[in-house]
Formats: C-alpha cells, structure tokens, sequence
C-alpha cells in the first residue's frame, strides 16, 4: 500500500495515479471531500506517530504537504520505518529532507511518481569535470533515460534545456521503456496516400526521418491489402482503410490528408491511434499545442517529442488546472502559456499568429471552442495537424 500525505486535488492526482493507497488529509474539510469522490482517506495529523505506526515497515509514503509539514512527517516516517519519497516545494529546504534521511526528492508529482514506478528505475550520476560549463541539453542521457532533476549544493533545481552544469553536480535519471515512449514515442509510422500531392508525401518523409522510424504505405496489391516500406501498389482511401485497421495493429502514427467529407473517418481513426493530417510543410519551425481536454497527458507527451526533434514549442493550456498535469522537470524547450482571458478567443488567436504544426483534442472538452472552429483548424492548409483523442 502507498501511504500518500497531501491535501486536495494534489492528493487526489497522486492517489488517482497509485494502484492501492491511503491518502492522509489534515484539513477534514478536503478529507470528507476526497471521500466523497472515492478515495480512500483518513482525516489526521500524519506527523502523529500513533497515526503512522498503523501501516507497516518498508510501506512507500508520500509525502507531498508544504515543505514544514513534509519534514516534521519524514522525522516520525523514518522512525518508523517507511520509505519515504517527497515533493519539495522551496529548493532552498531540500537540506532539510536530507538532514532527516530523505534522499529520495523531486521538484514535482510527476517526477516523483515517475521514480516510483518499477517500470522506470531511477539512479543518480555525478557529473565529471569534462562536463564543466556545458549546458544540460549537450548531456546524452540515451534514449531510454531522462533528466528530472540536478541536485546541487543541497538544492534541487529544474532541468531545463540551458541549464549549465558544474563539476560535482549530482543528476537524477529515470529510466525505462516509458521514458524511451515519452521521448520518441514513434516506431511505425503509416501513411495513407489517397490523393495525397507529392509535397504531403514529403512532409511524411520527414517526420519519419527526424524520429528514426519506418515509413510504411497502406496499399493494394493484385486486389489484397499490404503494408510496405517502398509503395509501389495501389493507394487505397480512408473510407477502405478505417474498415480495416485495428487499434491492436503496430502503428504509432496514422499520416495522411484530410477534407471535409472525411470528419467522421477522423473521428474513427483518432479512436485508435493519433493522426497528422498534411499540409506539405518542409518543417515544423513553430509548434502549437492547444490543450483542449481534460485529459492532456498525451497532447504534452506529444509536444515534448516533437520540441525535442524540431526546436522549441509552445503549450497553451486553456484551464489553469490543467498546468498541474505538466511537470517541471523536462528536457525540451517546451514553452508553457495560460489562457488568462476568453479561452476559445485566445486559442483562434494564437492559432491565427502562424504555426506549421497544432496539436490538439478531438475531445475538445475544456476551452469551450465551437466544433466548427475546431474543424477549420484541422483542414486549415496553412499548418499540418496532429490530432489525439
């Protein structure tokens, strides 16, 4: 079981994120709220001893309160005998954790679940003299790994891309398959030709190139369906292949283009994997990523890859909540913005200032934006569209 020592909706987003755990909430207003949602919670003082020495020796605590209730926490969680991971709010206090035998610390809920989770396995590097000035995007962590924090002089501070490094700074490291997804989460890429103009089938070459995966063309030959890298059959339409592939099927990446009668066949694709419609663009020199659903871990994971393979991107959040969704600690130049005004006003706007790449919802379920919007931005020629579910 995972003991989780929070508050709120901080409590509920790391509950919801653990397979069996208790959510310990002083505030019994949140706690009775929590309840109600379906957590498992116990209103009380985890810094009480009597309230920890209920769960047993080597149980995982997460401790994820402000920075002064955190420690007097960790102070009685190590007495007892649990593991204790923790979020620090101050980089200034993480001596602090130390000094009570905390070590494992992350800037973040993200990054802290991120080395929870046996799927990932987490280890720290110290950084050696040759690295000395050198900023943290020229570090090769390797494609399954990620930077999700610096530990240095008994601070933790944020990885982003231009942070320089010193000589004896210690690096945090996930690693895994997860991360390896996260970072270049495309293998197989499928192209649906139909009509497609040779600019389209270049764009598709392109993005196949910059993340080092196959280009496979969906065709027809003597009147069977086939998959191959070197198209030489008969294109066949979307109406066909919605018909026939599967969400099971190994592809990562649907590209293909879009018109107006084609709505409903998105709609279906998107169900089962993401899709890029088209527009011919030789780059993605600017990057959107309008976050319209409530669920926008999959749009930032994808701006994230792409801001690592093209340069910078821009995430527009249109809910303040949804910030909590995206973590500190990132190695991509992944610029963040919160629509402070008329979300749909702001998303048309931004939209409108120029991009060769959006990335967005079909869910379309935070921002208010009207449907018919929306669709202008999918068939808009001017930028190529990845479309999530």
């Amino acid at each position: 079981m995972y003991i989780v020592v929070s508050t709120g909706e901080r409590a509920a987003r790391i509950a919801s994120k653990l397979p069996d755990c208790i959510i310990i909430d002083r505030d019994p207003d949140s706690a009775e709220r929590l309840k109600e949602k379906g957590f498992n919670v116990l209103n009380g003082d985890a810094s009480n001893p009597e309230i920890l020495a209920r769960f047993y020796m080597g149980e995982k605590i997460i401790l994820a309160d402000n920075d002064n209730f955190n420690i007097k926490v960790a102070k009685t969680a190590k007495l007892l005998g649990l593991d204790v991971y923790a979020v620090a709010a101050d980089e200034d206090k993480c001596w602090l954790y130390e000094v009570e035998g905390v070590s494992k610390i992350c800037g973040s809920v993200e990054a802290l679940l991120s080395t929870i989770f046996r799927k990932n396995r987490y280890f720290e590097i110290q950084v050696e003299a040759e690295m000395e000035g050198k900023t943290l995007k020229e570090y090769d962590a390797g494609e399954d790994c990620m930077v999700i924090s610096v530990f240095r002089d008994g601070k933790v501070l944020q990885p982003f891309p231009d942070l320089e490094l010193k000589a004896g700074d210690l690096l945090g490291l996930v690693c895994g398959e997860q991360v390896r997804t996260t970072k270049n989460p495309f293998d197989n890429i499928l192209l649906l030709k139909g009509d497609m103009g040779e600019g389209e089938i270049r764009e598709a070459e392109m993005v196949a190139k910059k993340f080092g995966a196959n280009l496979i063309t969906f065709e027809k030959v003597g009147g069977a369906y086939a998959c191959a890298l070197e198209g030489y059959g008969e294109s066949v339409e979307l109406e066909e292949a919605i018909n026939i592939l599967k969400k099971s099927d190994e592809l990562d990446l649907i590209a293909t283009t879009l018109t107006e009668k084609n709505k409903e066949i998105l709609k279906k694709l998107v169900s089962s994997f993401p899709t890029l419609v088209l527009s011919g663009r030789d780059d993605y020199r600017r990057i959107l990523a309008l976050v319209n659903t409530s669920n926008p871990d999959t749009i930032i994971s994808m701006a994230k890859a792409f801001s690592r393979f093209f340069g910078k991107a821009k995430a527009l959040f249109l809910d303040e909540e949804q910030i909590k969704h995206f973590s500190k600690f990132t190695e991509t130049d992944l610029e963040v913005e919160v629509s402070r005004g008329n979300p749909m006003v702001d998303a048309v706007k931004e939209f409108k200032s120029g991009y060769d790449l959006v990335i967005l919802s079909l869910s379309n379920d935070i921002g208010n934006i009207d449907r018919d919007i929306l669709w202008k931005i999918i068939l808009d020629k001017e930028s190529s569209v990845l479309v999530v579910e």
